[in-house]
């Protein structure tokens, strides 16, 4: 899969520093601006920059005088909140599929490089790659990938998972116990790269019998995420979900969906038309409700709007859109705002 050339992220991985800021009894609008909204329903498509990312742990560092704030986030990581990439591992059956595909698709999290994967007799080792940014922001995202990994393999792999070392590029810092202490062995530091290795138990064992409340969970969570496309039949509602939740800094093509689900594109083109669709057409769908979702909530910038619905320019997605829906993106917008100024006013009148 291609990534975008700006280093990105998806916004799902807001979801552990959020989650921590709960916990110790603040809200998420005390971090994010009006403008950064978590939206939950379009969190895992929507993407923010490092630097963005960067500043929102560095505040939240501040707010909850927290110096080691990747260590803090990373244990309140969920599977679950990464809506296409625990789509994707609901149908794993073992714990190599699963670190196949977090390898392979990692730019469903993020644009910088995927990690490295050493697989030996006795156990795994993960090298991992952290995009440059604040001297701050990079060193807490170095802990708070390992903290989510290490996280994510006591969640997944249950007691087969067994952490076996951890290094970081950086020196210790003044809470290098903290860190001990959440991962119980000594870590290295002024390392050539950021690693964490486990043990390789897990790897061909069956993922629903380590934890089957987990696993369990992804497959309703899955099953859930089709429903909204009742309408199709299973293998398009499967399509149409992938459609909706890809990340926006992403190019679609219908060779990457079929990458993504293990087959290729004209079985994908087959499969589509024994249901009586068309990847075009369900393509076509999934922007132009994105595109309505984006007016209705009063996106003003339609050049933007229209590159991020995969549009080469402005013009193209105007003549698209009122050819979906009779109106410009601009008409649109307008009519939605006098629908909801009219709402408002019939409420305060009476």
């Amino acid at each position: 899969m291609s990534s975008h050339p700006t280093n990105t992220l998806t916004t799902a991985a807001l979801q552990p520093l959020l989650r921590l800021l709960e916990s110790k009894g603040f809200s998420g609008m005390d971090l994010l601006s009006p403008g950064q909204e978590a939206r939950t329903e379009h969190v895992s498509s929507q993407r923010m920059s490092i630097s963005q990312f960067d500043r929102l742990l560095e505040q939240a560092s501040k707010l909850l005088n927290e110096p080691a704030i990747g260590l803090a986030a990373g244990q309140h990581l969920d599977l679950p909140s990464f809506y296409l990439l625990g789509f994707l591992l609901s149908s794993c059956q073992t714990g190599r599929e699963a670190l196949t595909i977090l390898r392979r698709y990692y730019s469903l999290i993020s644009d910088t490089r995927s990690p490295d994967l050493f697989v030996g007799h006795e156990s795994i080792k993960v090298v991992y790659y952290v995009a440059d940014g604040s001297a701050f922001g990079s060193h807490a995202r170095s802990e708070f990938i390992a903290t989510s990994i290490h996280t994510a393999g006591k969640a997944f792999g249950g007691n087969y998972y067994q952490v076996q070392g951890v290094g970081f590029r950086f020196p210790p810092p003044s809470y290098r116990d903290r860190l001990e202490q959440f991962f119980g062995i000594p870590i290295l530091y002024n390392q050539p790269h950021n690693w964490i290795s486990f043990s390789g138990k897990l790897l061909d064992k069956p993922l629903a019998q380590a934890n089957p409340e987990l696993f369990n969970a992804l497959r309703r969570q899955a099953e859930l995420s089709t429903t909204r496309f009742s309408q199709l039949q299973a293998f398009s509602r499967k399509v149409m979900h992938i459609l909706y939740q890809w990340p926006d800094s992403i190019p679609i093509t219908k060779e990457a969906v079929a990458d993504l689900l293990s087959t290729s594109s004209r079985t994908l083109t087959r499969r589509l038309q024994e249901e009586n669709c068309q990847f075009s057409s369900l393509l076509r769908d999934v922007r132009l409700e994105k595109a309505k979702q984006a007016l209705e909530r009063g996106h003003t910038d339609v050049q933007q709007l229209a590159i991020e619905l995969g549009f080469s320019d402005r013009r193209g997605f105007e003549r698209a859109f009122k050819q979906w829906t009779g109106e410009t993106p601009a008409a649109y917008r307008r009519n939605c705002r006098s629908r909801s100024e009219a709402v408002t006013e019939m409420a305060e009148a009476d």
